[in-house]
């Protein structure tokens, strides 16, 4: 069987304790035009990207938090 007509085979997400739950996302139409551009220029679901801009900022809250409260 030739490879040459295979599709190229996506990494897949890393495996996360817990599982995974199903999660549906409403965003304004520009910021979706936005998603839509860097998963042409990226070849990755929309899924990926949202994954990454929301761990981006989950990372960022986390280091903003004040430790002293």
């Amino acid at each position: 069987m030739s490879t040459e007509t295979s599709p190229s085979n996506r990494s897949r997400s890393k495996k996360i304790s817990g599982g995974r739950v199903a999660c549906i996302v409403y965003l304004p139409k520009e910021e979706v035009k936005e998603i839509d551009k860097e998963v042409d220029e990226t070849d990755t679901s929309r899924s990926s990207v949202i994954a990454r801009i929301y761990y981006q900022g989950k990372k960022q809250t986390s280091t903003n938090e004040d430790p002293n409260p």
